[in-house]
């Protein structure tokens, strides 16, 4: 498990995910993704309703209402799972959540659920973390982000 803290103060805006998804597209599309306890700073898309429990898409329909739309997520988790997984099999994990998580500041890093294979969490607007099982995925971030940080270093420091 790898992971990344981005807070480029070059990158005023790096919590508003239109900059990931878009930069990321294809590979963001390899997956359906979970978004839960979110907060945003617009609401334009009725797939991310203002209020609801959580929201589930396609790597496709998070694209394109990103690529539309920009929205800033002040605080959220956004997961992402192999197509074939159901959402059914999701549901039976505890819910991911990023206010007061303190797992995310722990020097293992873990994800809130065994089955996803990125999370992408919005802190407080100042910060994004980015988990993932695979190490290929954090360095295409990387080459995104390059004055991102180890999370792990970070964690045990």
């Amino acid at each position: 498990m790898t992971g990344l803290i981005i807070r480029d103060s070059n990158n005023q805006n790096h919590t508003s995910l239109k900059n990931v998804i878009i930069s990321l597209a294809d590979i963001i599309k390899k997956y359906n993704w979970f978004l839960g306890d979110y907060e945003c700073s617009v609401y334009p898309s009725t797939k991310i309703p203002e209020t609801g429990d959580f929201v589930w898409l396609s790597g496709e329909e998070f694209v394109l209402i990103l690529e539309k739309h920009e929205i800033q997520f002040i605080w959220g988790v956004a997961l992402a799972y192999a197509k074939g997984i159901e959402l059914k099999e999701i549901l039976s994990h505890p819910r991911p959540f990023a206010d007061g998580n303190e797992a995310f500041w722990k020097p293992e890093l873990t994800m809130q659920n065994p089955l996803a294979e990125i999370e992408i969490i919005s802190w407080d607007s100042t910060m994004l973390l980015v988990i993932a099982k695979s190490k290929e995925l954090i360095e295409m971030f990387i080459k995104e982000y390059p004055n991102s940080l180890d999370l792990k270093e970070y964690n045990q420091t």
